[in-house]
């Protein structure tokens, strides 16, 4: 692990970023990684994102980032809930019991995946109006057999001033009412994201993200260089703390223009 150069960035033909804790932080642009990538993306560097959320569309992320600069196709960016749509409908999935919010039932369903209260599989994501009657529910059918799918782990989102539950702090909670773990988790560190977001892309990428337990990890265990950015989660000391070490690190990218002649 060392610490990034501008011209590190320069070696790389495609650049593959988080969204919470790389471009924003809760309603809060962070133009210090936000400003480089625009210049990157403005000399030719492929730009695409993966995100661990569950609660937008594709689109809405999209509808974002242009709003701050980047040129962006919707096919740009995978969610943890499309990922996980793409996931059931290669399974031949068609009704699910879903706990998340309204984009997740969206997007399952124009996959062909249908809301069920008796589903063929449970999907979790996070949900803002996660309750005891859909906790009943879920673990209930986890618990009889119904086969438990994580749109993504993330315990935690960070948010300007610390950081709010995630979907994975709702995951936590129906594993231990049914007494099982999820079956398959779709989002970062799981390959089954980091495919469906780079499967057509050529050439030398890295990946960028905040989080050494979801970004960091995947990316590394997904074969790709990754890249710790300080603007997110963690920090320098978990790196030590956790045993999961990027290629490089930056407190932020802005800084990697410091050496540049």
């Amino acid at each position: 692990m060392r610490r990034l150069t501008y011209r590190d960035l320069l070696k790389y033909d495609a650049l593959v970023c988080d969204i919470d804790g790389v471009i924003r932080r809760g309603r809060r642009v962070i133009w210090e990684n936000v400003e480089v990538l625009l210049h990157l993306q403005g000399e030719g560097k492929v730009i695409r994102f993966i995100t661990n959320s569950s609660s937008r569309l594709p689109e809405d992320h999209a509808e974002m980032l242009r709003t701050i600069g980047f040129e962006v196709k919707e096919t740009d960016i995978i969610t943890s809930g499309k990922a996980t749509a793409l996931y059931l409908q290669k399974a031949g999935i068609k009704k699910a019991y879903i706990v998340g919010t309204i984009a997740l039932r969206v997007i399952l369903k124009r996959h062909s995946v249908q809301f069920s209260p008796k589903g063929e599989v449970v999907v979790v994501g996070m949900d803002p109006n996660f309750n005891y009657r859909k906790l009943k529910r879920a673990s209930s059918l986890i618990y009889e057999g119904t086969p438990f799918i994580a749109t993504n782990p993330d315990a935690s989102l960070p948010v300007e001033g610390g950081v709010l539950p995630g979907a994975g702090s709702i995951v936590a909670a129906i594993s231990v009412a049914a007494g099982k773990k999820p079956d398959v988790v779709v989002g970062k560190p799981n390959p089954i994201i980091f495919k469906e977001a780079t499967y057509d892309l050529k050439g030398k990428m890295l990946f960028i993200g905040d989080r050494l337990n979801t970004d960091i990890a995947g990316g590394n265990f997904a074969g790709l260089d990754t890249l710790l950015v300080l603007t997110g989660v963690h920090t320098l000391h978990d790196v030590e703390e956790m045993g999961i070490e990027p290629t490089f690190w930056i407190s932020n990218l802005k800084e990697s223009l410091s050496e540049v002649s």
